[in-house]
């Protein structure tokens, strides 16, 4: 008889300090295995977060992780005399982080704790293979590779158009750097099975040891203007089962969960909640709520030549970056922000990618205040676009050319 999955549950009325740190305690006390058994005095520990989408970072508007529990979780893993580092990859924002780490309440916890807060981009990254056709790899922040242990503090929130749910294997994603997590959604982002296999297998390919998931209020799928109570937290080696708990506490069993259907499928955990023992509170009286379900859609058909064109434009016909030397000013600010450090200084005093090393993460695009470094296209993807504009231009008037003063 196969094992059964454990999640540990514990009531969070708020994000109250004393409320969260009580559930946290309690989860603590409920979860396998033990926190004391991962995490020994001296262990290198990243607490992976999520820091949200630009212009939704604020905490009460419960798209991001909320500071509340990851000072929690932090002071719990210093207790165990851990060496603690947390963090998202914030590439967007540039070279400018700061106003994230405030807006999202990172800086206070960093401040109040001591622990690291971490730029997923400054510590570089790598690339490691994927269980996919494509994309066939994936670049993954040198942060996750650090680190001795990995927690997953993820927060829940209902409703994105690709996942319908996004928790605790979602969260892993942000470990994902700068643009080659929007290649992902570019690919798969208007095929909601395909999106949620790749984040599935992203989670097969760098695993956390343990995930939390807050489901103290929850963002509904209408977004920032609804926010409801579950007044739930979660904790899980299992993160399958974890998000499959979550969907049965807001009323999205019934939903296409993706990443949680292809997390069953490939291994990462159990998705049946008759096979999940739920520890810390009686989940039978505990008052589940029902959450506003997105908009149905009708089933997208999605033909293999679209399928294949996308993935073509977004892998061998991709625009790359490059560094125009006209309008490099020599600042360094792309050689300093690129994770895999292919940029050099060249003989003129501006600056050049080798772009047989770069992975195309877009992160000097980012930092480029006079937009030296772009995009454009090489080799065979601009011959190819070449024709395939040459293909559209409108045929060459015949006869004569008209006179100027008959127009």
């Amino acid at each position: 008889m196969s094992k059964r999955a454990v999640v540990a549950a514990a009531a969070s009325n708020t994000h109250s300090t004393s409320s969260v740190v009580m559930a946290v305690g309690h989860l603590l006390e409920n979860i396998e295995p033990d926190l004391t058994a991962l995490v020994k005095r001296g262990t290198r520990v990243l607490v992976k977060v999520n820091m949200g989408c630009s212009g939704a970072r604020d905490p009460s508007l419960r798209l991001t992780t909320h500071p509340a529990v990851v000072e929690a979780i932090v002071n719990y893993l210093l207790d165990c005399g851990a060496v603690v580092s947390f963090g998202d990859d914030v590439a967007r924002a540039g070279k400018y982080c700061d106003h994230i780490y405030r807006s999202t309440g990172m800086s206070e916890v960093a401040k109040r704790t001591g622990a690291t807060l971490l730029d997923f981009v400054s510590v570089g990254a790598r690339e490691v293979g994927s269980g996919l056709v494509y994309p066939r790899k994936y670049l993954i922040t040198n942060a996750y590779f650090d680190a001795e242990i990995v927690i997953n503090a993820a927060n829940s929130r209902c409703g994105p158009p690709v996942v319908g749910m996004s928790g605790a294997i979602k969260n892993m994603f942000g470990c994902v750097v700068g643009l080659r997590k929007q290649a992902i959604h570019n690919i798969f982002g208007a095929d909601p099975p395909r999106f949620g296999r790749a984040i599935a297998d992203i989670h097969r390919v760098i695993p956390a040891d343990l995930s939390f998931l807050d489901l103290t209020s929850v963002a509904e799928f209408s977004g920032i203007s609804s926010v409801r109570p579950v007044r739930l937290l979660l904790a899980s080696a299992d993160p399958v089962a974890l998000d499959t708990v979550a969907a049965r506490a807001i009323g999205y069993e019934d939903l296409p969960i993706w990443p949680t259907y292809y997390g069953g499928k490939i291994g990462l955990g159990c998705n049946s909640m008759e096979q999940i023992d739920i520890r810390g509170l009686g989940w039978e009286a505990f008052p589940k709520v029902r959450l506003a379900h997105p908009p149905k859609q009708p089933p997208a058909k999605h033909a293999l030549y679209d399928r294949l064109s996308r993935a073509i434009n977004c892998t061998i016909l991709r625009p790359r970056p490059t560094i125009e030397a006209r309008t490099c000013t020599g600042c360094g600010d792309c050689y300093r922000r690129c994770p895999v450090k292919c940029i050099e200084r060249s003989l003129h005093d501006v600056y050049v990618i080798d772009h047989h090393s770069c992975v195309d993460c877009g992160c000097c695009m980012r930092v480029c205040e006079t937009a030296a470094a772009h995009a454009v296209y090489f080799g065979l993807a601009k011959a190819v676009r070449g024709m395939m504009k040459a293909a559209k231009r409108p045929p060459e008037p015949q006869g004569k050319p008209a006179r100027l003063d008959s127009w």
